[in-house]
């Protein structure tokens, strides 16, 4: 054999390892973004069930949270627990959202707790009337969620 014809040879075989190498990393980039979607999924989940076991667990707290989705008056004491368990349940649904948009939350998920936050936002009032007092807070994207949930009832 020549020379050329080992070149050729090589140069084929070169070629193939790269074209393997590539379909590998692709497989591999896949199975990356669905153990990202997973584990977004699971730490969604977790945050959110944090919330309920709250909800679930301290009687005089979901006193007070009925009475914040009715819109009533609260002590300062009342007014600031209202407040921080407000925000941080819309900065939950902010970083869910904004996974959503990074597409690394799984749309269906995403689809089925957008019910599920639109439901909430049109029954509680004193999460609504929170978000509209502190929506400078949040971003214009979330914000814009927001108002397209809250117009649409």
């Amino acid at each position: 054999m020549n020379s050329e014809k080992i070149n050729n040879w090589l140069t084929l075989g070169a070629n193939i390892g790269v074209l393997a190498g590539i379909v590998f990393l692709a497989y591999e980039l896949q199975q990356n973004t669905v153990a990202t979607q997973l584990e977004v999924a699971s730490n969604f989940q977790n945050s959110f069930t944090e919330i309920e076991m709250l909800i679930a667990g301290d009687p005089e707290f979901t006193s007070l949270l009925m009475k914040g989705r009715e819109g009533g008056d609260f002590s300062p004491t009342d007014q600031l627990r209202l407040g921080v368990f407000y925000t941080n349940v819309l900065r939950q649904w902010q970083f869910v959202h904004f996974q959503y948009l990074a597409d690394t939350l799984d749309e269906g998920i995403w689809r089925g707790q957008l019910a599920y936050f639109n439901q909430i936002i049109g029954d509680d009032l004193g999460l609504f009337e929170h978000w509209k007092s502190s929506n400078e807070h949040y971003s214009p994207r979330f914000n814009d969620l927001i108002r397209s949930i809250t117009t649409d009832q």
